[in-house]
């Protein structure tokens, strides 16, 4: 079973939850609605970072798949001549 390899600059989104809930726990022990607030809306930055993450491999997969038709249109177009 292969591991996913994982690009830094993507994990900052899971990076934020974590931290994030980490603030608002915080804030909930201490009574602190600040903090609260804080945590929340980094969780929601991080949940924010992760769906664009997604997106993109969603878009970067329909890239290839379109190249990969192009190639086989163009090998087709040859073969006939």
């Amino acid at each position: 079973m292969r591991v996913p390899r994982i690009d830094p600059k993507d994990a900052t989104g899971l990076i934020d939850k974590v931290v994030g809930l980490g603030k608002e726990i915080t804030g909930e022990v201490f009574d602190r609605n600040s903090l609260i607030e804080a945590g929340e809306a980094q969780q929601a930055k991080g949940t924010e970072k992760l769906k664009a993450i997604r997106e993109q491999a969603k878009a970067d997969a329909h890239k290839a798949k379109a190249k990969s038709y192009d190639s086989q249109e163009r090998a087709a177009q040859r073969a006939k001549v």
